[in-house]
């Protein structure tokens, strides 16, 4: 929403100021193989405005830029990741934002050059304002995205002066350790997850740990890299390696039987950068064993929840894990039908959980269900267990 609501303003007010020229250098095509790498989530960006019945699309309009534009002057370049394995002699780390500006769109690229080695090579900043023309957006955002390309192609050449005897393509994509690549000053995506074994694996939703270039847990004052294992885009559930033994984990219940109107301890890290970085604990109740309909899988608990819950063990009075948090119900979609919804939250069953981890050879424990157990037993399970993810791209 913040997103489209930012390409609304940059397109209220179009003006018919003329486009940006295109820069005086000539293009040389240097043959030096290049990879080049953008956030994903940057890449693929685009948002359909009702107000005005049309998709923007300026993800693409910088990819399109990239294969365009960029191949002109390094024929060998590509995109990274691209699925497989590749040679590259220079590495392009590019970090683009697009500002709103009135009637304008402006594009910022901040963008390194490293050798196989991970040596930087040179830095550079290019800022791009491209005027809208007739409420063409989509334009527009080309136009900013292949000058600004053409900009940093000519300022590499130029400053780096690469040939393939000076940086033959010896390095390996596969091989490019991901935190040169990725902005670490604000994460793409932040939620929760959860240890599920002594050997240190963690259980987590599906939908928080996709698309991620580099995965960082954080536990107090520790923080500690993960990396994905095993996912289920079905089910919503993710497993991530920490390669940190544990002297304990969260355990599953026996039978993994959910009692309506069991009590429930929920913890998570939500609203990161309104709130703190402590966890989250909040109680509720099991308050339907199904959820939204047409789902399956899923229960209700009434514990309160907020972005950035998802992936948080959903805990019995005995610290048994009975779910993991993966949805809310949308309070904005049934405002404007005049319902407000309290505390309609879903969590996957565990005993899904449990056969999508036995599918992936991931141990976990399970206990017999005990007496009525305590608050105190589940918080401490829980809080014990629970970390903060953020995804960095």
């Amino acid at each position: 929403m913040r997103f489209a609501l930012s390409l609304l303003a940059l397109i209220l007010v179009a003006t018919d100021l003329s486009a940006a020229k295109k820069p005086a250098e000539p293009v040389i095509a240097n043959q030096t193989a290049m990879a080049v790498y953008a956030p994903p989530s940057i890449l693929t960006s685009r948002a359909y405005l009702s107000t005005s019945n049309m998709w923007v699309e300026p993800g693409k309009a910088l990819s399109d830029a990239l294969n365009d534009v960029g191949r002109q002057f390094f024929p060998n370049s590509y995109v990274i990741p691209a699925g497989e394995d590749k040679r590259y002699g220079l590495l392009l780390d590019l970090a683009p934002k697009w500002t709103p500006t009135y009637g304008k769109v402006h594009l910022t690229v901040q963008y390194d050059v490293y050798d196989p080695d991970a040596k930087k090579l040179h830095s550079g900043n290019i800022v791009q304002i491209v005027a809208v023309k007739g409420f063409d957006f989509n334009a527009a955002a080309y136009n900013a995205s292949r000058t600004a390309i053409q900009k940093i192609m000519v300022d590499v050449q130029k400053k780096v002066q690469p040939d393939t005897t000076k940086f033959p393509d010896r390095g390996l994509t596969a091989k490019i350790d991901p935190a040169i690549l990725v902005d670490r000053s604000e994460p793409h995506r932040t939620g929760t997850a959860f240890f599920i074994n002594k050997a240190g694996q963690l259980l987590t939703a599906a939908h928080v740990s996709r698309d991620c270039v580099l995965m960082e847990a954080r536990q107090g004052e520790a923080s500690f890299p993960v990396t994905a294992k095993a996912a289920s885009a079905l089910l919503d559930v993710a497993v991530l390696d920490s390669g940190r033994s544990r002297a304990s984990a969260m355990t599953f219940r026996q039978g993994h039987e959910v009692v309506l109107g069991e009590s429930i301890t929920s913890v998570g890290f939500p609203l990161r950068g309104l709130l703190g970085d402590s966890p989250n604990v909040t109680r509720g109740n099991i308050s339907a064993s199904k959820g939204i309909k047409g789902s399956w899988g899923m229960f209700q608990f009434s514990a309160p929840s907020q972005p950035g819950n998802s992936g948080g063990p959903i805990v019995s009075d005995n610290g048994e894990v009975l779910g993991m948090a993966v949805t809310t119900l949308s309070a904005e979609s049934l405002v404007k039908r005049g319902l407000i919804p309290q505390n309609i939250n879903f969590a996957l069953d565990a005993r899904y959980v449990a056969m999508f981890l036995r599918k992936e050879n991931v141990l976990f424990d399970v206990i017999k269900p005990q007496g009525a157990g305590s608050m105190q037993v589940a918080n401490e399970a829980a809080l014990s267990n629970t970390v903060q993810l953020n995804c960095y791209q």
